[in-house]
């Protein structure tokens, strides 16, 4: 049985769609260009080894541009649906929530997308 790792098949799907200068990461890159999305887990329950139904944090950075992240940020919720048809074994994506929430930080402008993502763990 193949083990279901969705914040890998989430990173493979947008290093799939995100077009040239954006890469999408697990793992802060130590170095991060001007533009980068990331993604995380943050919750959601694993049931009965059936059904993994993962909350998503896909974040999306650009240093110079607020306009540009919330641009990306809004055409990766739009097509958050078609990871149903990426992967046989993800049954459901949706996106819950957009938010504006800048990394003062690491001053970057940021927009984070929340999204559901179910898959089948009996593959």
């Amino acid at each position: 049985m193949a083990k279901l790792d969705i914040e890998a098949k989430v990173v493979a799907w947008l290093n799939s769609i995100l077009g040239s200068g954006w890469s999408a990461y697990g793992d802060k890159p130590e170095t991060p260009g001007a533009q980068y999305v990331l993604v995380d887990r943050t919750g959601g329950p694993r049931e009965s080894m059936v059904l993994d139904k993962a909350e998503i944090l896909i974040e999306v950075y650009h240093q110079t541009s607020r306009a540009t992240a919330k641009t990306k940020a809004l055409d990766i919720a739009d097509r958050v649906v078609a990871l149903e048809a990426y992967d046989a074994n993800i049954t459901h994506a949706a996106v819950n929530s957009v938010v504006n929430l800048d990394d003062t930080l690491a001053q970057y402008h940021r927009y984070q997308i929340y999204v559901d993502v179910w898959g089948a763990r009996n593959t």
